[in-house]
């Protein structure tokens, strides 16, 4: 059974549904969007403002319609001192990181590119993965993408070299979930929260008792995994404690998210261009395959599900839209997983696929 309103399914946890068979994150309005505004923001940027800083704000810039158009929004409209960072792994697209480059140099914008070495990134998602395949979990999920929390750490060090101010996300309140990496607690008020420190510790040793190749992969990427837990979100109490001189802005807390309005804007205003064959969100990073693939396993739904679900909620695409949206999601992630295997050279993961689980609803 599905919400008869958004499209999220009844395997997910937390959900329940009422006599019309509307889900109750429907029924909260779920994630409640409410952006501050463009004055308020350039009110909080205007007063950070430093003498002899290197820039403005800095931007997280995956080469994504989102992240370009907040960098061109701050610079153009807001009229702010910008420059950008882009973290690159083994699994970031080439049209992605060109749409970066792209873009910065189009508009003289200085553009930080960073890296964890030695394959980390590569060789954590692969020992995560496999403990996930042994012993599913959203645990041990959510730590394949570990090493990409590192950006945080990466960006938030260059903002310091530089006495940057601000570090500027482009993620949208529509894109959370209120069933991966959140606790949903219904209603307007504290509605989700992250986990804390002592409930991620805890969840941590579970998962190393459970699975051998848990603690295993923890171990030998200890600086990788502990820092990228440590670094989770880009507002983490680690964060804000080592680095007190930096404020993590979120644009579209402030901006409205229009993705219509998003893409004519860079595509007419910039050398940005849409990916081909497959969706703009989450192009950037062929892990994203994987992730798709392990929660579509753990609850018959993902954060696809989710983001298409808020976005029926807000009035940004129909029921009916979604649903055709979903479907192509799920062919070409059923595709794109075994290219992405082939391409990272993680050829011992192909026989650990179910492909079942990205049937079409």
């Amino acid at each position: 059974m599905r919400c008869t309103r958004c499209i999220l399914p009844d395997s997910i946890p937390g959900i329940s549904f009422d006599e019309k068979g509307v889900c109750n994150f429907c029924n909260d309005n779920f994630p409640n969007y409410n952006p501050k505004g463009d004055d308020f923001l350039q009110k909080i940027l205007r007063e950070g403002l430093r003498e002899n800083s290197g820039a403005d704000c800095l931007v997280g810039l995956s080469g994504g319609k989102d992240s370009t158009y907040t960098l061109l929004k701050l610079k153009e409209q807001f009229g702010m001192r910008v420059e950008a960072f882009t973290y690159i792994h083994e699994g970031t697209t080439g049209f992605s990181l060109e749409n970066a480059k792209k873009v910065c140099n189009q508009f003289s914008i200085k553009h930080h590119i960073v890296s964890l070495k030695n394959e980390a990134h590569l060789k954590t998602f692969h020992g995560y993965f496999k403990a996930f395949s042994k012993s599913p979990s959203s645990t041990t999920a959510g730590m394949t993408c570990v090493a990409c929390k590192n950006l945080h750490i990466l960006g938030y060090d260059i903002a310091a070299e530089r006495n940057i101010p601000f570090i500027v996300w482009s993620t949208s309140p529509l894109e959370y979930s209120p069933f991966l990496a959140l606790k949903y607690n219904g209603g307007e008020k504290e509605q989700f929260k992250r986990e804390g420190n002592v409930k991620g510790a805890y969840l941590l040793l579970k998962e190393m008792v459970n699975s051998f190749d848990f603690p295993k992969t923890f171990l030998t990427n200890l600086k990788t995994s502990l820092n990228g837990c440590l670094a989770a979100f880009p507002t983490s109490g680690y964060l804000l404690k080592k680095y007190p001189d930096i404020s993590p802005l979120f644009f579209y807390e402030y901006h409205n998210w229009v993705p219509d309005d998003i893409i004519e804007y860079i595509t007419q205003n910039s050398d940005w261009r849409v990916p081909e064959e497959i969706d703009d969100w989450h192009s950037d990073c062929l892990f994203n395959f994987f992730k798709e693939y392990m929660f579509l396993h753990l609850y018959k739904a993902s954060y696809t599900d989710a983001f298409l679900s808020n976005q029926i909620r807000y009035g940004l695409i129909s029921r009916e839209e979604a649903i055709i949206k979903l479907n192509k999601n799920k062919k070409q992630n059923k595709e794109g997983i075994f290219r992405a295997i082939e391409s990272l050279g993680l050829n011992d993961l192909q026989k650990r696929i179910d492909s079942t689980v990205f049937t079409e609803y």
